[in-house]
């Protein structure tokens, strides 16, 4: 698999229990995800830690990668990828030094300007949204892929997209220079994971289109460090 391609990132809902996300997260990644987000923002760290150790098996079996929404205690706790960070989690400045230097630090950001400054205090990746509508924004208009275009221009590190992107929108959204998307209900929410996942995947992988700045692969880094035997 080459480095340029986009990537899909699948962002768990925080409605599952243990052997449903299981489940879920092992077709996905058969079906072809990059990397699997593990997002419970109401979770104490015991359960995202349990829940993190029940799926990382099947990611890692895949080649895909494991980041942990909010967290940093977790993530470096599981020898995840990374950690995703939100507006309320700890600064990426203060984040980075706890990190190994391989380890990703991504954030969301919802404008230009917040979109250099992640980069320029050590953003690793930024996801930005949502581009189209979605029911997991309600009443919140949304960004479009023009405002999306601007963002991934402005910056030298890779821009996911997310937000209410479907196999009828996704060219759209690659013609800007993403990354890749990151999307939660299109895959968590099918009745059939693995063939939701598929369909993008190779959706992605048809594409005329290219990453202005890709992500690595998440199995070359676990392969380079030996993450995936920290914890046993």
């Amino acid at each position: 698999m080459s480095e340029s391609r986009f990537q899909l990132h699948v962002i768990t809902d925080g409605k599952r229990q243990s052997q449903e996300l299981y489940d879920i997260v092992e077709a996905a990644v058969r079906g072809g995800a990059d990397v699997i987000q593990l997002r419970y923002k109401s979770a104490p760290a015991l359960d995202l830690y349990r829940l993190a150790e029940a799926i990382r098996p099947a990611i890692r079996g895949a080649g895909a990668g494991l980041l942990i929404n909010d967290r940093v205690d977790v993530a470096l706790a599981t020898g995840a990828e990374g950690v995703h960070l939100a507006a309320k989690s700890l600064p990426i400045a203060a984040t980075r030094p706890l990190m190994q230097g391989d380890q990703w630090i991504g954030c969301s950001v919802h404008s230009v300007e917040e979109a250099v400054k992640a980069e320029q205090v050590g953003a690793s990746y930024i996801t930005y949204g949502h581009i189209f509508a979605t029911n997991s924004k309600p009443g919140l208009p949304p960004r479009g892929v023009d405002a999306l275009r601007r963002v991934v221009d402005a910056v030298n590190i890779p821009v996911l997209a997310i937000g209410g992107i479907t196999m009828e929108n996704i060219d759209e959204v690659l013609a800007t220079g993403v990354a890749g998307i990151a999307v939660i209900g299109a895959v968590m929410a099918d009745l059939e994971p693995e063939r939701a996942a598929r369909e993008l995947r190779q959706r992605m992988d048809a594409s005329h289109h290219r990453p202005k700045k890709a992500l690595p692969l998440a199995k070359a880094l676990s392969d380079q460090h030996g993450r995936s035997e920290i914890v046993q």
